[in-house]
């Protein structure tokens, strides 16, 4: 007699711990993520299968094998983008601070102008002073009479104004 036999479960496969990206590239301790890391999207196992995956996941498959294939020298030593921002940044501050004190060199030069210039408007005041005091009326009257000029107000006859 022969026994019929239940049929006997698949066995599941056993549960896999998933290793973190950063035990995978053998790092120690609680480093930060690089951006090789990142996992790009895989197509689903059914969608596989069938032989059409998704085209969100072609074009994700294409830009992960394009990134890494050409890799930017910025992008792939963080460190130096640090750097060189760093450098900007002393470059910007060097740039401000050298501004301020052509700035402030300039401020002493105006004032130094202005003061000479108050010095050489009071200077032209004295001396307009003294050609004033030179050639005013009272200076002019005495010469005119050591020259031997006559005061007089009548140069012609006097002109009368009537009413009629």
């Amino acid at each position: 007699m022969a026994t019929q036999t239940a049929p006997r479960p698949k066995k599941k496969a056993p549960a896999r711990r998933a290793r973190s990206a950063s035990a995978k590239t053998g790092r120690r301790g609680a480093g930060l993520p690089a951006w090789g890391d990142l996992k790009t999207v895989q197509p689903s196992p059914l969608a596989k299968r069938a032989g059409r995956a998704t085209a969100g996941a072609k074009q994700a498959t294409k830009r992960a094998a394009k990134r890494a294939g050409r890799a930017r020298p910025l992008d792939a030593v963080p460190s130096l983008r640090f750097g060189l921002l760093v450098l900007l940044g002393c470059l910007v501050a060097t740039l401000f601070v050298s501004h301020v004190y052509a700035t402030r060199a300039t401020l002493g030069d105006l004032q130094d102008a202005r003061r000479e210039n108050e010095r050489l408007r009071l200077t032209h005041q004295r001396l307009q002073g003294e050609v004033d005091q030179m050639v005013g009326p009272s200076v002019v009257m005495r010469r005119a009479a050591a020259l031997g000029l006559e005061e007089g107000v009548a140069y012609g006859p006097p002109i009368k104004m009537s009413d009629e």
